[in-house]
């Protein structure tokens, strides 16, 4: 045993599969992080702009402002509850979920919320109720334009394109099930 552990070419045999097996270990755990540092910026905000789980709270207030109105209404009852269930849904996914969960969550909300503004549009309201859905479905289209422009979806792009795409990132990723940053809109 003794001869075996002073042996050189032993030796050289015990390091050549150390660095084979621990520097891509070591590189995928690399790159898993820098892929969480990237989604990160979905709940912190990039570059100074607003994060996507803040904007996406105003949203979902303005889904609640616009549920108020709806409640008003018998003929937008059906409407309403969709909308009050979309909202929890996504409240819940802004709480806890990942960003494919909410991002799930909210393309839900958005045709609910829009279904329920249609449907109140298409019925006498009156003016103050007029005017409520008028100032919520702004601050809803507000709130997910200002999704569309917090610079999350390009820096995920950015990302992949100058990163994980490229020798060895694409090699190590796939090769360990590293995933890409998961983006929030089709880029």
């Amino acid at each position: 045993m003794k001869k075996l552990l002073t042996d050189r070419r032993f030796a050289a045999a015990v390091l050549a599969v150390v660095v084979l097996v621990f520097t891509p270990l070591g590189a995928g755990m690399s790159l898993k992080r820098a892929v969480g540092r990237v989604e990160e910026q979905f709940f912190t905000g990039v570059d100074g702009r607003g994060a996507v789980s803040d904007l996406l709270s105003d949203s979902v207030d303005a889904a609640l402002g616009l549920i108020s109105v709806g409640a008003n209404y018998e003929a937008a009852a059906e409407e309403t509850g969709e909308l009050r269930v979309d909202r929890g849904l996504l409240m819940d996914a802004l709480k806890g979920g990942d960003i494919s969960e909410i991002q799930g969550a909210n393309a839900l909300t958005v045709r609910s919320f829009n279904a329920l503004r249609d449907t109140l549009l298409s019925l006498p309201l009156t003016e103050d109720d007029a005017m409520s859905v008028d100032y919520y479905a702004r601050s809803f289209e507000g709130a997910q334009g200002a999704v569309s422009h917090a610079g999350y979806d390009e820096a995920v792009a950015e990302f992949i394109a100058g990163t994980y795409e490229r020798f060895p990132a694409k090699l190590i990723g796939s090769a360990l099930g590293v995933e890409p940053p998961q983006s929030f809109h089709e880029v």
